[in-house]
């Protein structure tokens, strides 16, 4: 009886920990893909003149696999390096 409990036990908390890695993957995947591209695409349109990314910032999914990459990562460095300043501004306490 106590085998079959543990084995019930055993199998919530895998799917529990397939829900919570599940939910990790979709958030870390929004940020990524939504935020740092929105983030990014100003900018890439900065540093570029005005040149690139083509697409308009509402135009993520018609934009190809390296420009989406390229203006997510550079958004991402953006929000680290922002990160970074503010807290050296803030400094310790």
């Amino acid at each position: 009886m106590e085998e079959l409990a543990e084995g019930a036990l055993k199998g919530a908390l895998r799917v529990l920990g397939l829900v919570v890695r599940s939910l990790i993957w979709l958030t870390l995947e929004f940020c990524f893909e939504k935020i740092a591209w929105y983030v990014g695409w100003p900018v890439c349109r900065l540093v570029t003149l005005d040149r690139l990314p083509r697409e308009n910032i509402t135009e993520r999914d018609h934009a190809s696999s390296l420009t989406n990459f390229t203006v997510s990562m550079a958004g991402l460095a953006s929000l680290i390096a922002l990160g970074i300043i503010i807290a050296k501004l803030v400094g310790p306490d």
